[in-house]
């Protein structure tokens, strides 16, 4: 198994190699989806914002490839819609839902309500094609029964996973190489005897392949972006994992913790100013970085580094460890965030005395 999640891993990392530099220049050529600077922004020129278009389709095509010649290694259930397991298709599909409005919003720009809708449409037909959790573990003991909560519970996981991927989308690579760190701790974790899911193994090393395909275009200076189509597919694709490799919230609350955090604390910070949660600014973690000196890579290798370590104690730990081990992330975030805050305020004084 292990040799196999190997080989489509690379062919996806290959087949997303060797896209990306194509799909930058006819994008370029033919002016789509460029983004030009804004006051927010890190990059001086416009750049193409679909590089997620290379992600998804090197994923989808993979996956099709591995139906054909390995139908197994992507089962979940018995159920099946031709060649595709049923959960698998309702995951495809929600995907491509996501994927086709990132692409009108990279290219001519949708309001935020109408892209929540999209949103809770995907994700309200991952659920329909049985994509569900049925229990969680009870960090005291024993398992809590979920029942007829779990319509409402994926759905809201799902649109959290989306969106915090999509604000967290504001460095060169930050984004692509969170996705990369979580999903290699879901390889391990659904390749753990106890846990025992192989498909989600499959569709993770795939996926982090199609990743390390494009990254080597998005590191800075990045010479494409992966837009709204690439986050929140990655965010959709995230929230997935914790679901299908066995509820596992908490090791993805662990290695996302980051952004997922930032995206609480934005979302509180906007609330109490009286200012719409949607609207876009400077003000989170990975711009903290920036305004205390830091350097765009510098910042992506340091929040690397973080949810690298905090995957690594995902995987060591029991249910109570992760618990604990997600208490002592929100303290990190606190200390580091006064930090920041304290180093950026001692910068600008610098400058300006």
């Amino acid at each position: 198994m292990t040799l196999e999640l190997l080989l489509y891993g690379l062919i996806a990392f290959g087949l997303s190699l060797v896209a990306t530099p194509l799909l930058k220049r006819f994008l370029v050529t033919k002016k789509i989806g460029l983004a030009v600077p804004r006051s927010r922004d890190t990059h001086q020129n416009a750049l193409p914002r679909l590089g997620g278009l290379v992600v998804f389709f090197s994923f989808a095509l993979v996956i099709l490839g591995a139906l054909v010649f390995n139908p197994e290694s992507l089962k979940f259930v018995e159920q099946r819609v031709l060649i595709f397991d049923l959960n698998l298709l309702g995951v495809l599909l929600g995907a491509l839902i996501l994927v086709l409005v990132g692409v009108y919003d990279d290219v001519r720009d949708l309001n935020p309500l109408s892209k929540l809708l999209w949103q809770i449409a995907a994700a309200f037909l991952v659920v329909a094609f049985g994509v569900k959790i049925f229990w969680v573990t009870n960090p005291f003991g024993g398992i809590i029964t979920l029942g007829n909560w779990t319509y409402l519970i994926v759905p809201l996981w799902l649109l959290l996973m989306i969106n915090v991927m999509n604000w967290f989308d504001g460095l060169d690579g930050l984004a692509g190489g969170l996705s990369v760190i979580a999903s290699i701790a879901i390889i391990f974790l659904a390749l753990d005897p106890v846990v025992d899911q192989p498909a989600t193994a499959m569709l993770a090393a795939i996926l982090a392949g199609s990743v390390l395909g494009f990254l080597p275009y998005n590191w800075n200076p990045a010479k494409i972006f992966l837009g709204d189509t690439g986050s929140m597919f990655l965010g959709f694709m995230m929230g997935v994992f914790a679901i299908i490799s066995g509820a596992k919230f908490a090791t993805a609350l662990l290695v996302l913790g980051i952004p997922v955090l930032d995206a609480i604390w934005v979302i509180a910070r906007r609330a109490l100013a009286g200012q719409s949660i949607m609207k876009a600014d400077k003000k989170h973690l990975h711009h903290r970085f920036l305004e205390a000196g830091f350097s765009v890579r510098q910042t992506v290798i340091i929040l690397y580094a973080l949810a690298g370590a905090f995957g690594l104690v995902a995987l060591a730990t029991g249910t109570r460890g992760k618990i604990i081990s997600i208490g002592v992330l929100v303290v990190v975030m606190v200390i580091m965030g006064s930090m920041l805050v304290l180093k950026a305020r001692s910068r600008h004084q610098k400058e300006t005395s």
